[in-house]
C-alpha cells in the first residue's frame, strides 16, 4: 500500500522566501508522515540586502555635503513592521541615533516570526518611515540613514 503526503507548494515557497530573507539558514517542518528539510544557499544571495538610494539621495548629498548620501532601508518581506521588540517598550533605534551596517535597527513580524531588519549602510539615522504594527509589503522604505557624515 502507498501512502500519498501532499505537499502544499505555496506554503513551501512562503516559507523559502522567509528563509532567504532572514539569517535562518536551516529549518526542518514536520507534520505527520512528512519531514520537509530547507537549506538555504548563501552565496548567491549576498548584495540583496543592499540599500537602495532613496529618491532623495542627490538633493540629500548636495544639502549635507559630497560624501553625505541618504539611503533607505526597505522591507525585505511582507509583515508587520515592529520598531520595538514585542516583549520591550522602548525602540531598538531612535531618530538621530549612529548605527552600524549590519545593526539591527527594526523587526519584521511574519505570523510568530520576528525577523530582523538590519542597517544597510553605517550613519546616522535620521528618520522612521513605517509606523510601528503597520502592515507593510516587500520594498516598502522603513527608514533612511545618511552616509558620509
Amino acid at each position: 500500500m502507498t501512502q500519498t503526503i501532499e505537499v502544499d507548494l505555496d506554503e513551501i515557497r512562503q516559507i523559502t522566501s522567509w528563509l532567504a530573507a532572514s539569517d535562518i539558514g536551516f529549518i526542518e517542518v514536520s507534520r505527520p508522515g512528512a519531514t520537509v528539510r530547507l537549506k538555504v544557499d548563501r552565496g548567491h544571495l549576498r548584495g540583496e540586502r543592499r540599500a537602495r538610494p532613496s529618491p532623495k539621495s542627490s538633493a540629500s548629498a548636495d544639502a549635507r555635503g559630497a560624501h553625505a548620501q541618504a539611503v533607505s532601508v526597505t522591507a525585505t518581506t511582507a509583515g508587520v513592521f515592529l520598531a520595538a521588540h514585542p516583549a520591550r517598550s522602548a525602540p531598538l533605534v531612535e531618530a538621530g541615533a549612529h548605527v552600524g551596517q549590519g545593526d539591527v535597527i527594526g523587526l519584521l513580524q511574519i505570523a510568530q516570526l520576528c525577523m530582523p531588519v538590519v542597517a544597510s549602510a553605517a550613519g546616522v539615522l535620521t528618520r522612521t518611515l513605517a509606523a510601528h504594527g503597520a502592515t507593510v509589503g516587500y520594498g516598502t522604505p522603513l527608514f533612511e540613514i545618511v552616509t558620509g557624515r
